[in-house]
């Protein structure tokens, strides 16, 4: 089975939402995602028009990306902060299941306000899974700088709605690559870039000091069968060679890695 070659609508170039999906399908990319919110600008593009956008413009929409504004309120010890992020993100996975989008990608924190585990944020996931699971639509927790959550987490609740959205650039510089091995039976969906060890630059694969070899060498090729998503930006020499270039470059970066994840599959009898 070959994986999905995708990329986040949002790519670092300013243009409306319609062309940037065709210049995405224009050079290769058969799956996108998309930022949940309305796109500002000229035209305005509201949220709920984009799914049919992406299925128009011929690609496969994996996911959606839920704002996370205040998403450190999920371990909140007042009860009505908690319930105000999760009446969000449940109307998000009711979005999901409308515009039949099969994974919402959601952080559990914002930024560098880390909240301590506790088990609020437990009830707060396991009340957000369950409404997944009446959906039919899967959770994706994202890999950000709260170290040791998402283990926490996936190790506490048990469920098929619930897993793992790996960030290959959050999982070097917050030391926790031991995510993809320890559970890449949850794995799915991917977010991947590259970056220099010291922030979270959206380069391309082979644009920084990832260590490539070793991502494939923990990569579950038996369980996993989303897309590999790339989730990059240009950097300045990139944004003046232009969006079609940069889309070419991108294509064939996570081409090269594919091939590297379909080499293993094959070694170890994946069809």
């Amino acid at each position: 089975m070959t994986l999905k070659l995708g990329i986040f609508s949002w790519f670092g170039f300013v243009m409306p939402i319609f062309e940037r999906l065709d210049l995405i399908k224009s050079a290769g990319f058969e799956a996108t995602s998309l930022w949940w919110e309305d796109e500002e600008g000229t035209p305005c593009i509201p949220k709920n028009a984009m799914p049919e956008m992406v299925r128009e413009a011929g690609l496969y929409l994996e996911n959606i990306h839920a704002p996370f504004t205040d998403s450190a309120d999920l371990w909140s010890e007042s009860k009505s902060a908690r319930q105000k992020i999760l009446k969000e993100h449940t109307a998000w996975l009711e979005d999901c299941a409308k515009h039949e989008i099969p994974i919402m990608v959601m952080h559990i924190v914002e930024g560098d306000k880390i909240p301590t585990i506790n088990k609020y944020g437990i009830e707060s996931l396991s009340y957000l899974t369950k409404k997944a699971e009446e959906y039919n639509v899967k959770i994706a927790l994202e890999n950000t700088k709260m170290t040791g959550g998402i283990p926490f987490i996936l190790s506490e609740i048990e469920s098929p709605n619930l897993g793992l959205c790996y960030d290959t650039s959050h999982a070097v510089l917050n030391h926790e690559e031991n995510l993809l091995e320890d559970f890449g039976e949850k794995l799915i969906a991917l977010h991947i870039s590259d970056n220099d060890g010291k922030r979270d630059r959206h380069w391309l694969p082979g644009g920084g000091t990832i260590n490539w070899n070793k991502f494939t060498d923990k990569f579950p090729a038996k369980t996993f069968h989303g897309g590999l998503t790339l989730e990059v930006y240009p950097t300045d020499e990139e944004s003046k060679a232009g969006a079609d270039t940069f889309l070419l470059k991108a294509f064939k970066s996570i081409s090269r890695l594919a091939a590297m994840i379909d080499y293993k599959r094959e070694d170890i009898g994946v069809s």
